[in-house]
């Protein structure tokens, strides 16, 4: 059944809606840092997996970028640990092919955009390179819901009822194609934060996300195509995806709460021409007697 709009924005709220009544409870928990919102965006690359029987090499699962975008609401608990919530929308450019000379056939697999709802895990300033520069490491849990939910066909991939015969450039190739309604999903994300200012960051994240079980699926029922002496062959095949993918995004974030001022100690040097201190005597010139 596929999921409507009106069902994503009223989770998309709900969800939200109780991480800012979350965060009003636990902000003093931690009141050096403070809850902390940030919004990264940048590229993903994903690739289906594929496992074939009697078919040669040109027919694969290609890798293939696209873009995506988190929302993320981290509370810290305590000095070393942040708990929050998050959201993902992504893009899933996962295809699978057939090469022949000068050209290729393609079908993509699965939904091309997931919406992402889950909690996190933040392991604070595992490694400090520098007065503004600190290195995070989180742990997710979300569910995936694909853009068009879940659907079912079987028929032709890529020729018409009208072809009987593979040619060089077109195999005759029938699935049975399966999506379900989503999957859950784990993930590991590392975040190389700099400090703009006690309340502003910027994020380099590197992130995986990994689906635990299978959603979407495209199963061969006739896998026809021609060998190099243009002789018929049959094969089958299997073309299947988690919804897995990697992503490196850039970001922003924000301190709502108290911040930590340690993070950015005040230079102490001296400078020439300051005035001196008050609680300091002046000296007496030196007089000739």
């Amino acid at each position: 059944m596929p999921i409507s709009t009106s069902c994503i924005y009223s989770l998309n709220r709900g969800l939200w809606g109780a991480g800012f009544i979350l965060a009003g409870c636990l902000a003093p928990a931690y009141a050096q840092r403070g809850p902390e919102l940030s919004l990264s965006g940048g590229a993903v690359l994903s690739r289906a997996a594929l496992t074939r029987h009697n078919l040669p090499d040109n027919f694969r699962t290609v890798p293939g970028f696209s873009s995506g975008a988190a929302l993320r609401l981290t509370l810290p608990v305590r000095p070393w640990l942040g708990l929050g919530l998050e959201q993902r929308i992504t893009g899933l450019a996962q295809q699978f092919t057939y090469r022949f000379e000068n050209g290729r056939l393609g079908s993509g697999i699965g939904s091309k955009t997931l919406y992402q709802y889950g909690v996190r895990a933040v392991l604070y300033d595992l490694w400090l390179p520098g007065p503004r520069w600190a290195l995070d490491v989180a742990l997710t849990g979300t569910y995936a819901l694909p853009l068009h939910g879940s659907y079912h066909y079987t028929g032709p991939l890529w020729h018409t009822a009208a072809d009987t015969r593979p040619t060089p450039t077109r195999p005759l190739i029938a699935v049975t194609e399966t999506q379900s309604g989503g999957t859950p999903m784990a993930g590991l994300e590392a975040l190389l934060r700099y400090e703009l200012s006690p309340r502003q960051v910027l994020l380099l994240t590197a992130t995986y996300q990994r689906g635990l079980r299978r959603f979407s699926e495209i199963r061969s029922t006739q896998a026809d195509f021609l060998d190099a002496a243009g002789t018929v062959r049959q094969g089958s095949f299997v073309a299947s995806t988690r919804g897995s993918y990697a992503t490196v995004q850039l970001g922003y974030g924000l301190r709502l709460g108290a911040t930590e001022t340690s993070r950015l100690p005040t230079p102490r040097t001296p400078r020439y021409g300051a005035a001196p201190d008050e609680e300091q005597p002046l000296s007496e010139p030196e007089t000739n007697k």
